[in-house]
């Protein structure tokens, strides 16, 4: 027999009611936190990549240089903000705290670097999806990054030397282009 505690005593005779009370009894234990998936540190890490598109992260936004579940975590936990303030050099800088690439130091006044340092890699499409539109973002400095180079600490003597390498982005200089 079910719990009929749900129900007055008067309905609580009927079948009807007593299939209805049953239906309600089961459907309150029914786990609901698979549903919750903006808390995110609870969601499940299939649903990650759902959020990321529903929020704009795929693509060319970042969620492929994401390298853990942590770190896409953190960025679908600043997507709204970084969309809010997308093309400052604070979204920049956040975007790169968000994938735990470290810190960076961002150089701005590109007229005093020469046009050969300006180089275009082509892998270069995160970096300019957070680029100002109204100007040129030509090179990243990375000065405090995690080691990426085969768990090593140095590399031809300098620090950070692979991790500059692998995650160091240049874009084209537009402004040769524009000038023709």
């Amino acid at each position: 027999m079910t719990d009929n505690s749900l129900l007055p005593p008067l309905l609580a005779a009927e079948k009807h009611f007593q299939a209805l009370a049953a239906q309600a009894a089961w459907l309150q234990q029914i786990d609901l936190t698979p549903l919750l998936v903006y808390l995110l540190d609870m969601t499940e890490a299939s649903a990650l990549p759902w959020l990321a598109e529903q929020l704009a992260l795929t693509g060319v936004n970042g969620w492929s240089l994401a390298e853990s579940d942590d770190a896409r975590r953190a960025m679908l936990k600043s997507a709204i903000t970084l969309h809010r303030y997308k093309g400052t050099p604070w979204s920049i800088r956040a975007m790169i705290r968000a994938l735990g690439f470290g810190e960076v130091t961002i150089t701005e006044g590109g007229a005093a670097l020469k046009p050969e340092q300006a180089t275009a890699y082509p892998d270069s499409e995160t970096l300019a999806a957070f680029a100002p539109a109204r100007s040129e973002l030509v090179a990243l400095d990375y000065t405090a990054v995690p080691l990426r180079y085969n768990a090593q600490t140095t590399y031809h003597g300098r620090y950070n030397q692979a991790a500059v390498n692998s995650m160091q982005k240049h874009l084209i200089n537009r402004r040769k282009q524009t000038t023709l």
